[in-house]
This record gives structure tokens, C-alpha cells and sequence, in this order.
């Protein structure tokens, strides 16, 4: 249960990372590259969706 916790705090400041990256003018094809995640998963961060990680 700990470390199901501590995935989703990980996830959530990751994906909290990659908006805050996003409002200051960074691309989501930079940001999509430099992470290695899909599109699709940087696209649902972008808009404040859950992701499936």
C-alpha cells in the first residue's frame, strides 16, 4: 500500500512539473522528448487528467 501511495505522489508532482514547464512556454513535443512518455500521457498531464502510470 506504501509504495502504491508513493507512486502516485511521484506521478503527481511529476505531472505538476510538466504543466508548471508548459505555462512558462515550453512545448509539449520538448517536453513529450525529454521525459520519454507518450504524447498521449503529456497531453493528459497538460490538461490536468489522470494518467494511466
Amino acid at each position: 500500500m506504501a509504495s502504491l501511495d508513493r507512486k502516485k505522489a511521484i506521478t503527481a508532482r511529476r505531472n505538476k512539473a510538466m504543466r508548471a514547464a508548459h505555462r512558462r512556454g515550453i512545448h509539449r513535443d520538448i517536453i513529450t522528448t525529454t521525459i520519454g512518455l507518450s504524447s498521449e500521457t503529456v497531453r493528459k498531464a497538460l490538461k490536468g487528467e489522470t494518467t494511466s502510470d
